[in-house]
């Protein structure tokens, strides 16, 4: 096989480096991604024979599958001869398909890259991307971005719109067509122009103050909780410890649980906010006590999501969520190191409320084998034991935690969170009741002023 020798062209004929025309002028055969470039020239005036891969452009569907065939076109020339291929940025990919299937076999030699000019613009870390995988963009614009390759209108509005979800609209880039010098805009104009191809690129600017920001990310609500609990932040922040933050945990799980009753989207999202505000919160005071920091987190939770969906990054099989939840208690056991299902128990936390604990409790018996065959079973015991608490009136808190313990694995049978429905039913008690004291205010009567007959025979009313 022959040697393959990849060299970044640029453009422009008088971007073509030293090494670059040392190859060109070697010797071998020179295949051109395509004649759409200086470099073609520069060989026409010199009478370098070449070929390009133009052709492809027809015959394949998408980049892809055009990078795929390159690759191949290369490789076939390889085959009975030297092979210079010339790109206009070795970025291209069918470079990286080539040097994927032969990585020790291609010498690369690096050319100006196309949106060279506007480095002169580019200050702190930069995310350079082309504009074909704008829907697969992920953006911050605490980066730079460069979009390379803009080579239509249609194609720059998509990418504007993608843009324009994380930076400001008025923000001013730099945007360059062909060999004209930089020109600067607002973002909101960038597929305005009249000369796409695939020379076109821009530069985004990042947007460093968060004030001026209409999106924010992840990054941007660490840099904000972080400036709060700094000593020229907020006065309570700084002062809040994994302690006193304790209760506002409950609190905001309870608040994004009633958003969710409400099927009320914007308030689902907003009350999630505030719960990963409690995350950001910790993460924060356990970084500048040396504790752990949010990568801490994040890799916590990654680790944890991998290591108990065997079923998808591992061995095991699951057919169904049955099954699935199976596999993640024997999992999580294993990784606790957990040899019996009593130990799963008692690592069920006791800061859950006393429905939620119970629910777990029920399921992990019945994961171990032990549980009611069926719901008829389990009503059957709890009518028993309301007997036995009538005959005997032993109604000790013993007693009535064992009947309230037997109906959460009813309800566990039923299907219906126990939690859940304890507290529709305290809703619509308060809901009954105020029902209630409205009509006997309105008769201008108080409830004290009632016997308790009469409050009941409102109440029997009331739930009819």
């Amino acid at each position: 096989m022959g040697r393959i020798t990849v060299i970044g062209t640029g453009w422009s004929a008088g971007q073509l480096t030293l090494d670059a025309i040392d190859a060109l002028t070697g010797g071998g055969r020179i295949l051109l991604h395509t004649d759409r470039c200086g470099c073609a020239a520069w060989l026409r005036e010199r009478h370098l024979e070449f070929a390009s891969l133009d052709a492809l452009y027809e015959e394949c569907e998408d980049f892809d599958e055009h990078a795929s065939a390159a690759a191949r076109a290369v490789l076939d020339a390889a085959a009975r001869e030297d092979v210079v291929y010339a790109v206009a940025d070795v970025r291209d990919r069918s470079v990286s398909a080539l040097c994927a299937v032969c990585p020790e076999g291609v010498r690369v030699i690096a050319g100006p890259p196309a949106e060279g000019p506007l480095m002169a613009f580019v200050t702190g870390e930069m995310r350079c991307v082309e504009a074909s995988d704008w829907e697969a963009f992920h953006l911050s614009a605490h980066e730079n971005c460069l979009v390379r390759e803009l080579d239509g209108r249609e194609l720059a509005g998509e990418v504007k719109l993608k843009l324009m979800e994380v930076y400001p609209e008025e923000s001013e880039i730099w945007m360059l067509q062909g060999d004209a010098d930089p020109v600067r805009l607002p973002l909101y104009t960038m597929d305005r122009g009249d000369r796409f191809d695939h020379r076109t690129c821009v530069l985004v600017p990042a947007q460093r103050d968060i004030m001026k920001l209409e999106r924010y990310d992840f990054s941007h609500l660490m840099e904000i909780i972080g400036f709060l609990c700094s000593p020229n932040g907020c006065p309570w922040d700084r002062v809040q410890t994994h302690e006193s933050l304790r209760p506002c945990i409950l609190e905001e799980a309870y608040e994004v649980i009633d958003a969710i009753d409400e099927g009320d989207v914007e308030h689902l999202y907003d009350e999630l906010g505030d719960m990963l505000l409690q995350v950001a919160l910790h993460a924060e005071i356990g970084r500048r006590h040396g504790e752990f920091d949010i990568s801490d987190v994040t890799t916590a939770i990654c680790e944890k999501m991998i290591s108990r969906h065997t079923h998808v990054f591992g061995r095991d099989q699951a057919e169904n969520a049955e099954e699935v939840l199976g596999l993640w208690s024997k999992n999580k056991m294993a990784e606790r190191g957990q040899r019996t299902h009593a130990e799963s128990m008692r690592d069920i936390t006791r800061s859950l409320p006393a429905t939620l604990r119970a629910a777990k409790l029920f399921k992990r018996a019945a994961e171990a084998g032990l549980g009611d065959a069926d719901a008829g079973e389990a009503f059957a015991r709890v009518v028993d034991q309301i007997r036995v608490l009538e005959v005997s009136g032993d109604a000790t808190e013993a007693a009535l935690g064992d009947l309230l313990l037997t109906l959460c694995g009813y309800a566990r049978l039923k299907g219906v969170d126990p939690e859940l429905a304890l507290n529709g039913a305290a809703d619509r008690f308060i809901a009954r009741f105020e029902k209630i004291e409205g009509e006997i205010l309105e008769n201008g009567r108080t409830l004290a002023s009632l016997p308790s007959k009469t409050l009941r025979e409102y109440w029997d009313l009331v739930k009819l």
